[in-house]
């Protein structure tokens, strides 16, 4: 008898790919549903005070990813709507966020609205096994 394994989902994401259009920083939006969020948050002394060390760490199964594509990829499309990516840089916030990141709505802005708002700093893809367990394993600082 064979035994299934999947990832039990505890949340949604919402992913803000960044991307520059003349010179311009600029986001695109994508919501993720049915993600795992592990959430680490410490505080560790230095010998210059204190540094607070908060780090996430999301798993994306790869089947939420029919419109992914990988960075360069999706980088060089010059309608990005529709599609996403994991690259370093990039903000992720935990929850479903409707704001768009513009002009009359900032980073600052969704950082000071959402308790959970981080930044990729790595993505690892891990695609072997069966496909309820391949998944995108994505670090965030």
């Amino acid at each position: 008898m064979e035994t299934k394994v999947t990832m039990i989902p505890n949340g949604h994401i919402t992913i803000y790919n960044r991307y520059f259009v003349s010179r311009v920083e600029t986001y695109q939006r994508t919501v993720i549903k049915n993600i795992v969020w592990e959430a680490t948050k410490a505080v560790s002394g230095r010998s210059t005070g204190v540094l607070a060390s908060n780090v996430a760490t999301v798993f994306i199964p790869m089947q939420r990813g029919a419109d992914y594509l990988k960075p360069k990829a999706w980088q060089a499309l010059v309608t990005k709507t529709g599609n996403w990516t994991l690259q370093e840089g990039d903000v992720i916030v935990r929850g479903e966020v409707t704001q768009e990141i513009t002009t009359e709505y900032s980073l600052s802005d969704l950082r000071n609205a959402y308790d959970d708002v981080v930044v990729i700093s790595s993505v690892d893809a891990m695609d072997q096994g069966s496909p309820n367990v391949q998944h995108w394993e994505v670090g965030c600082k």
